[in-house]
Order: C-alpha cells, then structure tokens, then sequence
C-alpha cells in the first residue's frame, strides 16, 4: 500500500468531516417525535407519514443525486447544497402544519443526498489509490455509523435546552461549517467525474411509484392488518405489476437504473441477501427505545445517553475488522463474529426485559450491538462489491439499499410493529383471565391498591375503580414486555442461525476478492 504524505493528513481529515453534516441531516432529531407530535397537533396516522416520507424521498433520490453529484464542480455543489440545507432546514423553524414541515423535512433529506455523493467523491479519486477500498471504507463505515450516535446525542441534549428548534440550529451551525470547510479544502472547482448525462428516466418513474407503495403500506399496513385489508391486497399485488413493467422496460433501455444483469454475479445475490438479513437484525432496536420510553420511563435524553453504549462497539470493531479485511483474513471469520455479536444482543436484552430495570443494564448488550455492527456492514459492503463491474456498480448499489433500507428496515419495521401489537393482545388477554377472584396474589393486590386509595380520600366504589385499572395496567406492562421478550427470543435463534449454515456448509474461508466500484455507505 503506497503511503499517504503527512501533509495530506490535514485534508483527509477536514474531507471526512465536511461530509458529516449530510450524513446525519436526519438524526439530529430522532428522540423527539413527541415534542413534534405535540406541536403540531397532528393524527397519528398524519404523523406517521411526516416520519417516513424524508426517509422515502431520500432513497427516491438516490440514483438522480449519485448522477448529478458526478456533473457538477465539486465546490461550487458543496456550496450550494449546504446554503439550501440551511434554508430548507430553517423553514422548519417556520412550518405552521405537519404538511409543511413535511415538505421541507423530505428537501432537507434530497439535498443530504446530493451533499453525501459530492464529498464522498474526492476521497475516493484522491485516496483511494493509496488506500486500498478495505481501509477507505472501513473509515467511511466508521465515520457514519458513530456520528450517527453521537448526532442523535447531540441533538436530544440541544433539544432538552429549550425544545426541538434547538437542534435544526444546531444542524444550521455545522452546514455553516460545511460552507467554511469546502471553501479550504477544495482546491478546484472542477466535476473531475463528469460525463455524457445519461440518466434512466421512465426506470426512475417506475422507482418511485415502487416506494410510493411501499410508503403506503408501512403507513398503512398495521392500522389496516395488512392482507386482511382490500386497499393493502391491491397495495401488494400493485408492486408485482411495476416489478413486471420494470423488467419489460430494461429490455429496451441501455443503461437501465438497476440492471438486471447484475445478480448473474452470487456475490450481490448473496450480498443482498445479507443485507436484509443485518437490516433486519439491526431493525430491533426501535423495541429498546420503546421499552425505554413506554415502560421504564426514560426520558429522550436518557435514551441517547445509554446508546452511546454502541460506540464503544463500533470503536473495536470497525478498525479491527478493517485490518483484518485488509491483511486478508477469511470472510467467515468476520461473519460468524458479526452474527454471534448480534446473537448476544439479543439473547442479553431477551432478559433484561423486566421493569425497574436500570439504565447500566443495557451497556453491555449495546456494546454486543456496536461490535456486531463494525463486524458486518464493512464485510457485506465489500463483498457485495466484489469483482462487479464498473458499468454495474450502480445497479448493484441500489440492490443494497433496497435490501436493507426499504424491505429490512422500513417495511421490516413496520411488520415488527404489527407482530408486536399482536402477541401484546395474545398476552394481555391470557394475563387478564388470571384476573380472578382464584387468583390470591391478584385480589390481594387489588385489595391493597383499594386501600391505598380510600387513604387518600376516595370513596370505596372509586378506589374500587381505581385499583382495577391499576392492575390492569401492569398486566398491560406485562403483556407488552412479553411481547418483546418473543421477538428477542426469536431473533436471538435468526442470528446464530447463519453461523450454523456457515459452518455446515464452510462457506466463506475465503479473504475479500478485487472491489473496483466504490461502495458508497447505505
């Protein structure tokens, strides 16, 4: 590996952090939904959309930003997407309905993407060459995926100080320094990956009637009971139509958005396979952060203070797992660390599911979470690269996002949601029919919640009322942390499942082969 001259350090250094602020447009306020949610007076329903349409829009505008991020001089698109990420992000400071704020949400999250493309690219032409894609992505994973902890900190503790205006200021300073930083370190103002625009515009269409529809179906789809619904069939049965219209219209394009021809390679079916499957293991942790604010009743702060947890993970396991790439050590190996890390997560919290549950409780399962994260995105990054061609690295970029973001992530969640609420009524109805008068422990405790009311003033029929509900809403705590413990359980035997499979079948003992299309972070 040809060295890197110390005085290039300077500049990498200042590359990588101007691309930061794209990174984490959105995670500044994840912890502060019902600040939102209370200002705004929205429905659930309405809310529900605002939360998911900037991700959609984001993922929408993927492979348009990727093309125009390649078009443009690089300074002066820097400069521009930052100064409208400022005005976008402002507006929100201003929005008088949740349609509005909506709408500059979803600007804020195109421009985020434009602003990723655009200073990712100078990395990978300046350093690339000296660094090997092993260590240049190992360093991109590791910028990613720990600022966006220490984002979602950053942001919650901003909001605490007054109220979530707070942290589009917050997000307003660092574009400013954006603005500062581009201004330093890019030299020329030149698009030294310029080509003939060509872009697959009716694929595009069809891409975004795609997400529309799955847009719809994790808005709709729990409230709805999935296919027990008619709109949700038609819903279903719409995107295999548009899979089958996409297919008709690659057979008559050039260079079609996503090619086809890209899963003859095994790696990026593979590899997208093992996308979903991380996507869909990382997809649990929305349970904690609900069993945090629902049950325990930690307060935002409180929720982002005990994930910062993951960064000690992330921390070993990123630059470990990036040497171990790079002095070509086995792909297996990494795997079955990566999915036994994400075993323990599971398996641990399996048990910390209980209430007045504290929160050092959680650091060492989110440690296992970290490492399980640094483990595995970096491998399955690369391998899901490896000896594809140029002309499909696009394809193949977009057969990753799709993976994990939309299926694991979005619609994965939005599932995991519905089997949630499902074996929570299962549970609460099983808990409430042990509510008799042959249950001793339930009628003394009824009995002593009674008596706790009437000291208090209440008359016998009101503490009577009283009581119950009190009991009944333990036995809903109850019903719900079971609920959770299933899912874990159930998760815990999916991520030590593939090491099984691993080992039966000595798959992967192997180190990573040639990566010539740069694996850009989704």
């Amino acid at each position: 590996m040809a060295l890197i001259k110390k005085g290039s350090v300077f500049t990498l250094v200042g590359l990588y952090i101007l691309t930061i602020p794209f990174f984490n447009a959105l995670n500044v306020t994840s912890y502060d939904n019902s600040q939102l949610l209370g200002h705004f007076g929205a429905s659930t329903t309405a809310f529900t959309y605002s939360t998911y349409i900037p991700f959609f829009a984001m993922l929408g505008f993927l492979p348009l930003g990727l093309k125009i991020g390649k078009q443009i001089p690089m300074r002066t698109m820097v400069l521009w997407v930052s100064f409208l990420s400022i005005i976008c992000n402002t507006a929100l400071l201003f929005a008088d309905t949740i349609e509005w704020f909506t709408i500059w949400r979803a600007l804020l999250a195109i421009l985020s993407i434009i602003g990723i493309f655009v200073t990712i690219i100078p990395i990978v032409l300046k350093y690339n060459p000296a660094f090997n894609m092993a260590i240049l992505y190992g360093i991109v994973q590791f910028i990613l995926q720990g600022s966006k902890q220490l984002y979602q900190y950053f942001g919650t503790q901003m909001t605490s100080i007054h109220n979530w205006t707070f942290g589009i200021y917050f997000l307003n300073a660092n574009f400013l320094l954006a603005i500062v930083l581009a201004w330093i370190f890019y030299r020329k103002d030149v698009a030294p990956m310029k080509t003939v625009f060509q872009f697959d515009w009716r694929g595009w269409l069809i891409l975004l009637f795609f997400l529309t529809v799955i847009l719809f179906l994790c808005a709709e789809g729990q409230t709805r009971n999935w296919l027990s619904d008619s709109k949700i069939s038609l819903a279903a049965a719409f995107l295999l139509v548009l899979v089958g219209i996409y297919l008709i219209h690659v057979r008559f394009t050039k260079e079609p958005l996503i090619n086809p021809d890209v899963y003859k390679f095994p790696n990026v079916v593979l590899g997208s396979l093992l996308f979903f499957y991380t996507g869909m293991m990382n997809g649990t942790g929305s349970i904690v952060t609900g069993f945090m604010t629902n049950i325990l009743g930690f307060d935002s702060i409180y929720v982002a203070r005990t994930h910062l947890a993951i960064l000690i993970g992330l921390f070993i396991a990123i630059p470990l797992s990036t040497y171990l790439l790079f002095k070509r050590i086995y792909l297996a190996t990494l795997w079955i660390t990566g999915f036994a890390c994400y075993g323990l997560y599971h398996i641990i919290l399996y048990f910390r599911f209980y209430p007045e549950i504290d929160s050092s409780n959680f650091f060492a399962p989110f440690i296992f979470k970290g490492l399980a994260i640094g483990f595995l995105y970096p491998a399955a990054s690369l391998y899901i690269s490896e000896k594809v061609p140029k002309p499909l690295g696009d394809s193949r970029m977009m057969s990753g996002v799709i993976s994990r973001a939309v299926f694991a992530s979005l619609l994965g969640g939005a599932i995991l949601g519905t089997f949630i609420s499902n074996m929570n009524v299962q549970h609460k109805t099983g808990l409430s029919q042990q509510l008799s008068e042959l249950n001793t422990e339930a009628r003394q405790q009824l009995e002593q919640n009674k008596k706790v009311f009437m000291l208090k003033g209440l008359s016998a029929w009101e503490a009577q009322k009283k009581a119950e509900k009190l009991l009944l809403n333990e036995t809903f705590q109850s019903a719900l942390m079971l609920a959770y413990k299933d899912i874990y359980l159930v998760m815990s035997a999916l991520c030590f499942f593939p090491i099984l499979i691993l080992l039966l079948f000595k798959l992967g003992r192997r180190p990573i082969g040639s990566v010539e299309v740069e694996p850009i972070p989704f």
